[in-house]
């Protein structure tokens, strides 16, 4: 069955639009018609049977006949990363986080930073694609780069990946879900981990060799989804 974001649907919704887009391929390309079943999935939990009542090809009306509220996991896993200067490694990574289960991803503003711009837009349209293919029920939160220490000091006592020396928890021994927080290539600055342990993070050993920072924050999320 095919799958269509409608991040405006509720428990309570009877009917549904989708947008001129999705009307276009749900109809020109997937060449489905009135009365053709869909799901609807809103990116906060819900998953909803519809069926096209007007197959228009740019105001695609849907009927909802049921729908189901399926309740978020336990844990949270909330990923922090530097972003990267090559933004296809980014959008990998969203697309496989996504797949994961990966609740929030925050991006940060670092002194080592490659990159300060995003185009959200664009690594939304990724998350989406990668929550239907997966048929996750939940779409990840993507938010704007925020300073290193702003962030630190609104979200302590998480974990944070690092290649200074120093005393690190195992990650096989982790055994609670808390913020993970990802260096740039050239790692967080000495001064950013001092901060980062001020705030009560904990320093975790991804890995006994250097790691690309897509590779690092990809097994933090797998790591954290098997808590």
């Amino acid at each position: 069955m095919h799958l269509f974001y409608a991040p405006e649907i509720t428990a309570q919704s009877k009917e549904y639009k989708l947008s001129e887009e999705e009307s276009k391929h749900s109809i020109r390309v997937l060449r489905l018609k009135a009365g053709s079943q869909v799901e609807l999935l809103n990116g906060k939990g819900i998953s909803a049977l519809a069926e096209i009542d007007d197959d228009h090809p740019k105001k695609c009306r849907l009927r909802i006949l049921s729908s189901e509220f399926y309740p978020p996991a336990k844990q949270e896993i909330h990923l922090a990363l530097a972003p990267t200067k090559n933004m296809d490694r980014m959008e990998w990574l969203i697309e496989k986080a996504t797949e994961i289960g990966l609740n929030k991803l925050s991006f940060l503003k670092c002194d080592h930073n490659e990159r300060g711009q995003l185009k959200l837009d664009r690594l939304e349209k990724i998350a989406i694609s990668a929550m239907k293919q997966s048929k996750r029920y939940y779409l990840p939160e993507i938010s704007e780069i925020i300073p290193f220490k702003s962030f630190v000091e609104e979200h302590p006592d998480g974990y944070i990946g690092h290649c200074y020396p120093a005393t690190k928890l195992e990650l096989a021994a982790l055994s609670e879900s808390r913020v993970f927080l990802i260096g740039p290539e050239g790692d967080f600055s000495e001064n950013e981990v001092s901060i980062a342990l001020q705030n009560g993070y904990q320093a975790v050993s991804l890995s006994d060799f250097r790691l690309r920072t897509e590779t690092a924050a990809l097994i933090s999320v797998m790591k954290l989804s098997l808590i």
